[in-house]
């Protein structure tokens, strides 16, 4: 396995377990982008997008598109799915991000 996929899969991981640590589950994705880089997670704006939409494909997590004052312009909002809290959890194993070690 090479670093990138490593690095990848620890940064989809992530995503994951900072959805968990948010009551509701949701978090928009400029304080998600924020709180990666907090972590240490060398990450951009393009970068998180497509993680997003990978893990919105696996069941993870929804992406809810809001509109903003700029046209053709839209925030995203992660939503944690059940299946994305077991993966956060350990309790589920999904390829293409990190496994997380069980609490």
């Amino acid at each position: 396995m090479s670093v990138a996929q490593v690095i990848m899969e620890d940064r989809r991981l992530r995503v994951l377990k900072t959805l968990k640590e948010i009551s509701d589950g949701r978090m928009g994705e400029p304080v998600l982008l924020r709180v990666l880089k907090a972590e240490g997670c060398v990450t951009d704006f393009d970068t998180l997008r497509t993680d997003m939409g990978w893990l919105e494909h696996q069941g993870c997590m929804r992406v809810e598109k809001l509109p903003t004052e700029t046209p053709h312009e839209e925030v995203w909002v992660a939503v944690l799915t059940a299946t994305g809290s077991r993966v956060a959890d350990g309790l589920q194993r999904i390829t293409g991000v990190a496994a997380s070690l069980a609490r």
